[in-house]
């Protein structure tokens, strides 16, 4: 699980930073820029140094006061610990970009967070306790937030009121047993980014009037998804840039793809699409488009 866990944030860091330049605390370089600490203890000792802050201890199970020592903290996991809820005075962290709360057994999110005015991206994956109906709300009041991360909660649908994320660029779904999007999630207008790897119910024909309707989707991700059918209204996706449908059951591409006038990438990695048709897939489709189709 731990493996799965940290390969699918790997995944998921990579497609958020070539959008979200900006979320310096999700770069490798934002790494090497702060001075990372992983004890308290020790950070407590130069309290005014410490912009990066890991406490993963599945014996910590109330957020540690401390932190508020941390006038200068930008990023901020508390993943896999084992705490309940945050602070209402979590407003305090006025510099925090980035809060990371994955596997902790934390439910709702305080209203408090909303005055977080530097944070732009919030991790909530596997929290199948985390109850949308407070948390929607609460991160569509967070007006600098931009990415956040739902996987592995165990969402069976997604209620009408995601629509009201309006300042959201990257969302990641993978993982829940999904099997169609709502067409109010296209009224998340400035969505570019969608990820729903690992979702082996999910139906993109049910799909499509909700992913049509998202005239800023620039990447997409169906990796894992028992597709066995693209169908042809894929094409009318027509911001679509990037599209990952690895590892699926696809034996062939719609003729329609190759219409679409700005895709640059298609991933198509371990599907059985067979050789001849594989090498006649390349020929036809623009040069400008780059294609991973595997051996």
């Amino acid at each position: 699980m731990i493996m799965k866990r940290n390969k699918s944030l790997v995944t998921w860091f990579i497609g958020i930073v070539s959008l979200l330049f900006l979320v310096l605390s999700l770069t490798t370089a934002s790494a090497q820029l702060y001075k990372r600490y992983s004890n308290l203890q020790e950070a407590l000792e130069n309290p005014d140094d410490v912009e990066w802050l890991e406490l993963h201890d599945k014996s910590l199970n109330t957020f540690p006061k401390e932190v508020f020592l941390f006038r200068n903290l930008k990023y901020l996991d508390l993943s896999n610990s084992s705490i309940e809820k945050l602070p209402e005075d979590i407003f305090q962290l006025k510099e925090l970009t980035y809060l990371n709360l994955s596997g902790t057994k934390i439910n709702y999110l305080p209203k408090s967070i909303t005055q977080l005015g530097s944070l732009m991206s919030i991790e909530l994956s596997y929290l199948p306790e985390l109850d949308l109906d407070r948390t929607i709300p609460v991160l569509a009041g967070m007006k600098s937030l931009r990415t956040v991360n739902l996987q592995y909660d165990n969402l069976l649908e997604l209620p009408p009121s995601f629509k009201s994320l309006q300042q959201i660029e990257a969302l990641n779904l993978s993982g829940n047993p999904i099997s169609s999007l709502p067409v109010e999630l296209a009224e998340m207008r400035r969505l570019q980014v969608l990820y729903l790897n690992d979702d082996d119910v999910f139906d993109i024909d049910q799909s499509l009037d909700a992913l049509i309707r998202m005239k800023k989707l620039r990447e997409l991700h169906l990796q894992n998804d028992n597709l066995t059918i693209l169908p042809e209204r894929i094409a009318e996706i027509e911001s679509l840039e990037y599209l990952y449908i690895g590892e699926n059951k696809l034996e062939k591409l719609p003729i329609s793809i190759r219409a679409m006038k700005r895709l640059k990438y298609i991933d198509l990695e371990r599907n059985p699409i067979p050789s001849v048709y594989r090498d006649q897939f390349r020929k036809e489709l623009s040069p400008s488009i780059k294609i991973n189709i595997g051996n």
